[in-house]
């Protein structure tokens, strides 16, 4: 018999880190190379199957305009996991993921996975976060850490 997990997925970053074209990659295999700005957030669900499990996510891809801030813990209360966003040619939006990290260490719920994500890799001549320094700032506070890009 299969089963069916699901699970609360919050992405938070920046904004223009591209946090809403990872999720519309990744739901609808699509990219567009200008996307509007997230008003609050967004809520998208996928589905996804391992083995004999059927993985049901519910994204809820957050605004990362300042201004939208005090609403997050909204979207991340009670998430499983988060993955928090930065692009490698901006090195702001990466000491920005950092507070985020925090935030989420400090107030989502004590199991929570966090990832970070360095989108953009698309843009590497444009690099401005180093791969390993990513790394070992992922290491040192146990988060996932890929690099990605959601246009290619």
């Amino acid at each position: 018999a299969s089963k069916i997990c699901q699970f609360k997925l919050v992405l938070l970053g920046e904004s223009a880190v591209g946090k809403s074209s990872l999720v519309l990659r990744f739901v609808k295999g699509q990219f567009h190379e200008y996307q509007e700005s997230t008003i609050g957030a967004a809520f998208l669900t996928q589905s996804v199957c391992l083995d004999d499990t059927t993985v049901k996510f519910e994204i809820w891809d957050t605004a990362g305009q300042e201004r939208y801030h005090s609403l997050a813990p909204m979207y991340y209360r009670g998430a499983q996991a988060a993955i928090v966003v930065y692009d490698i040619t901006n090195q702001e939006t990466f000491a920005r993921a950092k507070t985020w990290v925090k935030e989420l260490q400090r107030q989502a719920s004590p199991s929570i996975v966090i990832a970070l994500a360095g989108n953009k890799a698309d843009l590497a001549s444009k690099r401005m976060v180093e791969y390993e320094e990513a790394q070992a700032y992922a290491d040192d506070n146990s988060l996932l850490f890929m690099e990605t890009s959601a246009k290619t």
